[in-house]
């Protein structure tokens, strides 16, 4: 996903110089290129914020042994390492130069010791841009988080709110809206941007299944995750807080733009 993302920062920035930008998690195990990826939003700097996403957290659980919602034993450590194994966590090693043989012997045999090999493959600099995103990134009018907040949940503090409520930090990592909770009226005074699922999950029944599903762009929600990285239809998508201008690219780095309320 390295090719579209640098394609999708250009594209915004060719119609806003001054963009800011802020991203909603998984920057891990969605392809082969999860080491250019990393330091490519290393490279933005100050100009962008992120957020951690489920990968982000399982990641950044093998790294360091802690996360936000998983537990901090070395029996868990280990044993996310190879739950992830089956959910793209071979390709993000892979990318860093792990040797598939290594990342298979690892996983029938765990220990500390062999999957410290493979750590040492990731340079510091990324093990610590995991290991400091953030669950939640609060602005005055506006939160973005990678899963999900409660609609009847009040959305002012989530940080503070979440504390160290296992149940709803797991939530707002791992936790998915229902269609209903999408429609109806919810407790938010700023609006939320979320990834985590793929917006054709909300699909009719009876959608074609070769369209492309645009985001979901709502007053007080907005769900970006349009399946780059599941299927040759899906897409990276940026849209523009101000004025829901929606940006995207595809697998091939084409570009598509959508003026808001469109």
């Amino acid at each position: 996903m390295h090719v579209p993302l640098a394609a999708l920062l250009g594209a915004v920035r060719a119609r806003d110089a001054g963009a800011r930008f802020y991203f909603v998690g998984d920057f891990v195990n969605r392809g082969s290129e999860s080491r250019q990826v990393i330091e490519l939003l290393i490279s933005l700097g100050e100009g962008a914020q992120f957020v951690r996403g489920n990968h982000d957290d399982v990641f950044d659980q093998v790294l360091s042994g802690e996360s936000y919602t998983g537990e901090t034993s070395e029996i868990q450590r280990l044993a996310a390492f190879q739950w992830f194994m089956q959910h793209g966590l071979d390709q993000t090693f892979l990318s860093y130069g792990a040797d598939m043989l290594d990342l298979e012997q690892v996983q029938r045999r765990p220990s500390l010791q062999s999957l410290q090999r493979l750590i040492d493959l990731v340079p510091q600099d990324h093990r610590q841009f995991m290991h400091d995103l953030p669950a939640v990134i609060e602005e005055p009018d506006l939160f973005i988080v990678h899963a999900k907040w409660d609609p009847d949940t009040a959305a002012d503090s989530i940080a503070s709110r979440a504390g160290s409520n296992a149940k709803t930090r797991y939530a707002l990592l791992w936790g998915r809206f229902t269609a209903d909770e999408i429609e109806r009226k919810k407790r938010w005074r700023r609006r939320g941007f979320f990834g985590h699922t793929p917006v054709y999950n909300y699909a009719d029944d009876d959608a074609v299944d070769d369209e492309v599903a645009p985001p979901i762009v709502r007053d007080d929600i907005v769900l970006l995750d349009t399946g780059a990285a599941l299927g040759p239809l899906g897409r990276l998508t940026a849209i523009c807080a101000e004025t829901n201008d929606v940006v995207q690219t595809d697998r091939q780095a084409r570009t598509y733009f959508t003026a808001g309320g469109k």
